[in-house]
């Protein structure tokens, strides 16, 4: 591809030093990354500048440089073209677009955003599309996965290069759907600025990453984005149960491009479910809508799936599946990895694995545990290193206010002491509480509570879900919940399967 092509494209451009009748035959953003022939684009990142690696990707054959002109026009002289423009983030993405087609106006894309319940939707509408026999995509926290192919996940919204490339990879498979969970740090950091949506679902808007947003003001003004990238006649599907509802609906209005779908529980909406049972063995719902009533049931446990199968129901009818598909698929979803995964090796207690680790994750679960009348409900958690630490006090008091017995242990703790997070949680317990206790070591905590439990009992593993590895300060250790449960329980004799 000619680099004009590229450069046309591209807005705000500052100056352009060199031939842009050249062949580009690639795009890369990591220096190490860098063909013969490549165009490098020099991002700045918050610790690192894609600035001071351009002599790096010039030897490895870059044939062209775009940056940002912050960093200095005609600087850099090595007989290369080197492209100064005001933001090279966007430049990536707009390279992008032209690089790999503009794919998002050939299929038909459905964002998820929201603190909590992304993947499990991801999950859902998949089953509905896989029911009526239509290929779909699918990019999320567990993996990205299309036709036979299924890639662990880094992010749960993908940088820029690795989407367009999953995007592009699905349309020459002749896969016309795409359901991405879409993350607020892809929404801030423009991962899907040149994407347009036939569909976004709002899920709901609690406390997290704040670590990376200043606050919770700035948290929503990130998910408001996805909003601004439905196409003409596209959908917003929307929890009108969440207080956050009323600015999304604000903003799509203020757009004026997507219709409006709400869902809820509490609230009038447009997708609702009625004479709702929760059991252990799942849940059952009257689905009411404009299309028509019709009985739901799913594997799936808590009142917060519930919410989870409206706002998939809403995306599938925002892109004309009729209820008896939306029905058949959601059906068909037997559960998903560590999302109340349940472990049964036989033994005469449930033991559920959950990826909650957030403050509003967390009471759903514990909620939804309550519900089905424990003899004691008995959980596990910790908080990550290295991320929001206002959570924490907060999800020792939901904790030990929700579970008769608690074990406050490691999650991935990175770069932090696993004591001092655990201080932190601790201060959120209240003085008169003293069901829990501390057991730094993991595997520890999860071999205490199980051997704890007894008849009846359920125990809650929360916090990393599918998770298969643990991080500390200086490596990666492989470690996953479910393995751990399976091993002490057949260690203790009590697996009878």
């Amino acid at each position: 591809m000619k680099l004009k092509k590229i450069i046309d494209n591209l807005s705000g451009a500052v100056k352009v030093e060199g031939n842009v009748n050249i062949e580009i035959s690639g795009i890369a953003c990591d220096s190490k990354a860098v063909k013969p022939g490549c165009l490098f684009i020099a991002l700045k990142g918050a610790k690192v500048n894609g600035a001071d690696f351009i002599d790096e990707a010039i030897d490895r054959g870059a044939h062209a440089v775009l940056l940002d002109g912050s960093n200095g026009a005609g600087v850099f002289k090595r007989g290369n073209t080197f492209i100064y423009v005001k933001d090279a983030r966007l430049g990536l993405a707009q390279a992008s677009q032209v690089y790999f087609g503009a794919v998002s106006s050939k299929m038909h894309l459905v964002g998820v955003t929201g603190t909590n319940g992304k993947t499990t939707i991801t999950y859902l509408m998949e089953s509905m599309f896989k029911s009526k026999n239509d290929a779909v995509g699918i990019i999320g926290t567990v993996n990205y996965r299309f036709g036979s192919r299924s890639i662990p996940a880094v992010n749960t919204t993908p940088g820029i290069l690795e989407l367009y490339f999953l995007l592009a990879s699905m349309q020459k498979e002749k896969i016309n759907y795409c359901v991405m969970e879409i993350s607020s740090h892809s929404l801030e950091q423009g991962r899907v600025e040149t994407l347009q949506f036939d569909a976004a679902i709002f899920t709901n808007l609690t406390r997290e990453h704040l670590d990376f947003h200043k606050n919770m003001d700035d948290y929503l003004k990130a998910k408001l984005k996805l909003f601004a990238k439905i196409k003409e006649g596209g959908f917003a599907i929307i929890n009108i149960d969440d207080p956050a509802s009323e600015k999304i609906i604000e903003k799509v209005k203020n757009e004026g491009k997507a219709d409006i779908i709400t869902y809820g529980i509490e609230c009038e909406a447009d997708i609702t479910a009625r004479n709702i049972n929760l059991s252990c063995n799942g849940l059952r719902f009257e689905l009411h809508t404009d299309k028509g009533l019709i009985e739901i049931k799913s594997n799936l446990i808590g009142r917060h799936n519930i919410y989870n199968i409206l706002a998939s129901i809403g995306g599938g009818i925002s892109l004309g599946m009729n209820l008896e598909e939306i029905k058949k698929g959601v059906e068909a979803l037997k559960g998903l990895p560590g999302r109340l995964e349940s472990v049964d090796c036989g033994q005469n207690f449930s033991v559920y694995v959950d990826y909650a680790h957030t403050e509003d994750g967390l009471t759903n679960v514990l909620k939804s545990l309550r519900e089905l009348k424990p003899a004691r409900l008995i959980s596990v958690f910790g908080c990550g290193g290295d991320r929001d630490r206002t959570k924490r006090p907060e999800m020792g008091k939901i904790s030990t206010e929700l579970s008769d017995i608690v074990f406050i242990t490691s999650d991935n703790p990175r770069t932090e002491e696993p004591i001092g997070i655990i201080k932190e949680i601790t201060k959120g317990i209240g003085a008169k509480k003293d069901n829990y206790i501390i057991e730094l070591d993991r595997f520890s905590a999860i071999k205490k509570a199980v051997l704890e439990a007894r008849e009846g009992d359920i125990v809650l593993i929360a916090g990393k879900g599918h998770e298969t590895y643990q991080i500390f300060k200086d490596t990666t250790v492989p470690f996953d919940d479910r393995e751990v449960v399976k091993r002490i329980l057949k260690e203790a004799g009590l697996c009878l399967q």
